[in-house]
């Protein structure tokens, strides 16, 4: 790989985690989500529209904005351990998903090792 795309994900790689995550996402929306935890997925993603200057609707073609939309919502129904994971994972975790990281680092009070995990990554 080359120094120029070594900070940026083949197109393919992206893919692959957002397919991944949004298999994750089916599994865990059987059930509905309390509303505190709804409220806290969409000012999440309000934040992610807002990070990469994109809209609601055309946020699935844009790969930061989307990985961001959906981690939004796997950070919020993900054990600890796995967030903590997904957030510190360097190679993988782009900008949209620092952002929804970030989100939830600062507005996760309640699950203090999941709070200090996302603080660490």
């Amino acid at each position: 790989m080359s120094s120029s795309s070594s900070s940026t994900l083949p197109n393919a790689t992206i893919f692959c985690i957002i397919a991944l995550l949004g298999q994750l996402v089916l599994v865990a929306s059987t059930d509905p989500l309390p509303l505190a935890q709804q409220l806290r997925i969409w000012k999440c993603r309000q934040r992610c529209y807002h990070q990469t200057d994109v809209s609601p609707s055309l946020c699935h073609a844009r790969p930061d904005c989307y990985m961001c939309h959906d981690y939004c919502r796997v950070l919020v129904v993900a054990e600890w351990s796995l967030a903590r994971s997904m957030c510190a994972d360097r190679i993988f975790c782009s900008r949209g998903c620092r952002t929804a990281c970030q989100f939830h680092r600062l507005h996760t009070a309640t699950a203090a090792p999941f709070a200090n995990a996302l603080h660490k990554a």
